[in-house]
């Protein structure tokens, strides 16, 4: 997706329903290795591997896929000319897994309704209704900040931060977030937002990019520049993927 009145197409959409999808984002060839690279990490692992954090600022393949020129394009045209990495996730449902998210606002906990900020989540593998899509209420992003719980869910596919929003939500203008291996959504963090559990035998993983602004009052961890110039004293910014010796340990929170 490219030119004046795509970029158009996905501010309209964005700025009506507050989040955009389907929308291209890895060439076969791109996915191919992308997956490659995560079984290969996947198998470092032990047990079940459902949450793996900060993944770019451990594998140089993730850096990469953050930084992927047609996706920052796009996350651009919402943004502007100056983007940065604030945090990466990798969230997997293995097939029949009983995991769900319960109905939150990632700018309720996460603070990332501090400047603006583009979720990004790209769909290594299929991501459908059966499988546990993302849900979302389009529309939702204009409402304020909604008070919220930790959840006490039994199968939260989230191991720390568990939020839920403590009101009730019309769960009748929940729209199905379907993608494609190779596709991406992206998500205003106000938006009310969850998924269900896989119900399919294969399994649903997306790679999740918190893109926001130099207006970004503080970040605990390295931010890295995808796009643009702008001094920002406040913050650490890295500019170039990480030599073995500064890599931080996987599952950074």
């Amino acid at each position: 997706m490219s030119g004046p009145s795509a970029a158009a197409m996905v501010l309209g959409r964005w700025e009506c329903d507050g989040a955009v999808f389907p929308l291209p984002a890895l060439n076969p060839e791109r996915l191919r290795a992308s997956l490659r690279a995560l079984e290969e990490l996947e198998a470092r692992r032990p047990g079940r591997v459902t949450w793996i954090g900060q993944p770019h600022l451990a594998e140089r393949w993730a850096w990469d896929l953050a930084l992927e020129p047609g996706i920052v394009d796009v996350v651009a045209s919402i943004l502007g000319p100056e983007v940065l990495v604030y945090a990466t996730l990798i969230l997997t449902k293995p097939p029949r897994d009983p995991s769900l998210v319960t109905w939150h606002q990632d700018g309720g906990t996460s603070g990332f309704n501090r400047a603006p900020c583009v979720s990004a989540w790209i769909a290594l593998r299929d991501s459908l209704p059966e499988s546990g899509c993302m849900r979302v209420i389009p529309g939702s992003h204009a409402l304020p900040q909604l008070p919220h719980v930790q959840s006490r869910a039994a199968h939260h596919l989230l191991p720390h931060n568990r939020p839920e929003i403590a009101v009730e939500v019309d769960e009748g203008a929940a729209v199905d977030v379907a993608l494609r291996a190779g596709e991406m959504s992206l998500h205003h963090a106000n938006i009310v937002h969850g998924s269900r559990e896989n119900r399919t035998c294969a399994p649903r993983t997306g790679f999740i990019v918190r893109y926001v602004t130099p207006a970004i009052p503080a970040a605990r961890d390295p931010v890295v520049r995808a796009r643009g110039s702008l001094p920002c004293p406040h913050l650490a910014v890295r500019d170039r993927p990480p030599a073995p010796d500064e890599l931080m340990p996987e599952d950074a929170p």
